[in-house]
């Protein structure tokens, strides 16, 4: 992480100048003349809302990063909360029934046991497929031979709890790492993200979802 962090910037600026070679070369000089375009104008706004962009999903990288920090304080409390969860966890149930009418309240134990144990099930499948995305992408990125491949992982990992937004990203520094590597690296880490995804959308996601939901794989296939 402190090797990721140090590098970034260096990143940064090689995926500049690799914009400004792709801009500045004959074939894209002569097109854009055409069109009364100013090849350095475009190459320096299409530079500076990229940069905008990486700087954005670095700051968003800060965030999952502090995150995971408050996690891990979390992780250092949760056996002291747990402790009393389960001392006095069952009696908070009754306790809230007591200022309803006696005639709902057994319906409502019923209610809130059927929650608990549905909210339970989806949470852990939730991070068993989270964990499953990041092992596949941990052995994807070493087969590829992709820099920091156990971080990128890791945070893949914690990230795919998030519906859509995590996997944005998860796979941003992916995408930075592999563009300054080369086109072919690019090429590779796309491959090994669509595959991911594939098996996790087809096959992790509906087993194990279905299984904890009680509901059918195909059902999660395509909501």
């Amino acid at each position: 992480m402190i090797s990721l962090v140090k590098s970034f910037p260096q990143y940064v600026k090689d995926v500049e100048i690799l914009i400004k070679q792709i801009i500045g070369s004959q074939l894209v000089n002569q097109t854009l003349e055409r069109f009364n375009i100013n090849p350095p104008d475009v190459a320096d706004n299409i530079s500076n809302q990229i940069l905008s962009h990486l700087n954005n999903s670095w700051l968003e990288i800060g965030v999952i990063v502090g995150a995971v920090k408050d996690f891990i304080i979390a992780l250092i409390i949760l056996p002291f909360i747990l402790f009393y969860l389960l001392k006095d966890g069952k009696k908070l149930p009754l306790y809230f029934t007591k200022f309803l009418p006696v005639s709902f309240r057994q319906q409502t134990l019923t209610v809130i046991k059927e929650i608990n144990q549905s909210i339970s099930l989806y949470i852990r499948g939730q991070i068993i497929v989270s964990c499953c995305i990041g092992f596949l992408l941990f052995i994807g990125f070493k087969i590829i031979d992709l820099e920091y491949a156990s971080l990128l992982a890791l945070t893949a990992s914690f990230t795919s709890i998030v519906p859509y937004l995590g996997p944005a990203i998860a796979i941003t520094p992916a995408l930075i790492i592999a563009i300054v590597t080369s086109p072919i690296m690019l090429l590779k880490l796309i491959i090994v993200w669509t595959v991911v995804q594939l098996i996790e959308g087809k096959i992790i996601s509906p087993q194990i979802m279905g299984r904890n939901l009680n509901i059918h794989p195909i059902t999660i296939t395509y909501l």
